[in-house]
């Protein structure tokens, strides 16, 4: 069987091609982990109804903490201090906002009349 050698000109360019591929299929280069400290809701007429902040319930509802794949197109918008739509759990709709403070997160779900919000930090984490 012949064998073939490659040259290190070509071994850069197979590696070059190699990081690049595996860079183009990771879109999501990031996750987001929040835990919630506070559990609020609201009726759509906003009445505020009750707020929770045991830690307990909310450690059996998350367990170690809500985790979100974070597409590397919104990486950016933590920098510009404004709240923004991050994707949706079947709990609700996931809402991130950087800040001096860190990442702040709030999951909301409506259902009837009645608004959940549950509020906490998050961490970003690559790799």
């Amino acid at each position: 069987m012949p064998s073939y050698q490659l040259s290190v000109k070509e071994m850069k360019r197979l590696f070059i091609a190699i990081v690049m591929l595996v860079a183009a299929n990771s879109a999501n280069a990031a996750d987001v982990v929040c835990s919630f400290l506070s559990e609020t809701q609201i009726n759509t007429n906003g009445e505020w109804l009750k707020t929770k902040t045991d830690f307990m319930v909310l450690y059996d509802m998350f367990g170690d903490g809500l985790v979100l794949p974070l597409e590397n197109s919104l990486l950016t918008n933590l920098d510009s201090g404004m709240p923004f739509y991050a994707g949706s759990v079947d709990r609700g709709n996931v809402f991130l906002m950087g800040g001096d403070m860190g990442v702040e997160g709030k999951l909301i779900s409506v259902i009837g009349n009645t608004i959940t919000i549950y509020d906490g930090f998050c961490d970003v984490t690559f790799g």
